[in-house]
């Protein structure tokens, strides 16, 4: 019997907006060998794909995209943008990102005016390593920080905690 491994993904180096507006926000949880050393929990929203494997780290991004709220700096949008932004059709999954650690953050409140629709339009960008995520209301704000949430109890329930971690990936237990 082969002892079990951590999972090992690629690292990447590119930059991904995740565009979110309007309270029909999805998160899809998937979870692959629950309760060992290995565990890891699928966060995908659109064609971003997040990879969890430490509860500490699922809490932390949640606390980071929480902070806009929190801080005020929401409002500055709407509480509900009418028109969607552009989507990338569901299960087309482009970008991985594995989260080994809680990432540096930024905010920043931005805003243009776009000819096109006729309108001047705000947002909110939370810059969280190689992902920004963009948000355009309130109510998209709202509705993702709670979907995401989800992912710490999902989390809390599958992954070891780190020192029982420690153990199994050394062969003790």
């Amino acid at each position: 019997m082969t002892a079990p491994q951590t999972p090992s993904f690629p690292s990447s180096t590119t930059r991904t907006t995740v565009l979110i507006a309007g309270q029909d926000q999805q998160v899809r949880l998937d979870v692959t060998s629950a309760l060992t050393a290995s565990a890891a929990v699928f966060a995908t929203i659109g064609a971003v794909r997040m990879v969890f494997t430490d509860l500490a780290v699922v809490r932390g991004l949640v606390t980071v995209l929480r902070r806009p709220a929190t801080d005020g700096v929401t409002t500055v949008l709407p509480e509900q943008f009418l028109l969607r932004p552009d989507r990338f059709a569901t299960d087309e999954h482009l970008v991985t990102v594995h989260w080994s650690t809680v990432p540096q953050s930024k905010i920043t409140p931005g805003g243009a005016f776009d000819p096109q629709r006729r309108r001047h339009i705000h947002w909110v960008d939370v810059e969280t390593g190689p992902l920004t995520f963009r948000f355009f209301d309130r109510a998209g704000h709202r509705a993702f920080t709670a979907e995401l949430a989800r992912t710490v109890q999902v989390a809390r329930s599958v992954l070891l905690p780190t020192d029982d971690k420690a153990l199994a990936l050394d062969g003790r237990r």
